[in-house]
């Protein structure tokens, strides 16, 4: 997790391996996320997921802060993983902005609040706190999705996630190994046809794309929290081969390895937890 305060426009459209959560402090702008733009107002809250490109612009006549916590879903795998659907389920992550005037707004912007002052200050124990404080965030944010979506919803939702949650997971502990659409699919029990299915029903992407972006994420955390030299940070991240990965990267980050480590690197303040 991290925090981070920007007064102007000093960064570009991009993503990073994070979920993002941005709070509006002051002033008034845009948040474009894809292919949408969203005016901001204070006390607006957004929701950005992995995979999501997108960029926080401020009114150049009326400046504004955004507050950012930063963090990795796997802090949420252990306790409910049911609170990862607002930032894995199709159904949740195209909602993107919750308007400051709402009542779930002002909760999630005052637990940010604190988190920023916990992340900023270090006192004994912090740590904690901010972990307890993400989660409440979190279950605030399953349940405002949920109430927005019909009974039938949200069960077809909830089922579907809990059959591809196992996947996920799979995935995760050996996307830097060769794997293949098929070795998903006898790991939860499904032919390939519905896995892939699976994945584009409730993920958005098919199961190689999934596993590219995963990859790439884990390239990206390499990169910025690492002095790994560029060359060997596909072998860890697990690209088969140099083009493979410099090609995947480009496409998605819209930058080179090396220009990434040095436009974000330097300035994102990351704080991993383990």
């Amino acid at each position: 997790m991290a925090r981070r305060t920007i007064r102007a426009n000093t960064v570009t459209k991009h993503w990073h391996p994070f979920v993002e959560l941005g709070y509006c402090i002051e002033g008034e702008g845009w948040f474009h996320i894809n292919d949408e733009t969203y005016p901001v107002r204070p006390g607006d809250v957004f929701v950005v997921n992995q995979t999501q490109p997108h960029i926080a612009n401020c009114d150049p006549d009326k400046m504004c802060r955004f507050l950012f916590i930063y963090f990795r879903p796997s802090i949420l795998e252990t306790s409910e993983p049911e609170l990862l659907l607002p930032f894995n389920s199709k159904s949740f992550v195209i909602r993107n902005q919750i308007i400051g005037h709402l009542p779930i707004a002002q909760e999630i912007g005052r637990l940010m609040l604190g988190m920023g002052e916990e992340l900023e200050q270090k006192q004994i124990g912090y740590k904690s706190y901010v972990v307890g404080a993400l989660q409440q965030t979190c279950a605030l944010l399953a349940r405002y999705y949920r109430s927005l979506l019909s009974e039938q919803e949200w069960n077809v939702t909830l089922t579907s996630f809990n059959r591809i949650f196992p996947a996920l997971q799979f995935i995760k502990e050996h996307y830097t190994e060769t794997i293949h659409l098929e070795d998903v699919a006898a790991h939860i029990s499904l032919s390939p046809s519905r896995t892939y299915h699976l994945f584009k029903e409730i993920i958005g992407d098919g199961f190689k794309e999934y596993l590219i972006k995963m990859r790439v994420k884990e390239a990206q955390r390499l990169l910025i929290g690492s002095d790994i030299p560029v060359t060997d940070v596909f072998l860890q991240s697990g690209f088969p081969n140099h083009a493979s990965f410099y090609r995947s990267f480009q496409q998605l980050v819209k930058m080179t390895p090396r220009q990434y480590r040095s436009s974000v690197g330097a300035t994102a303040d990351f704080m991993n937890f383990p």
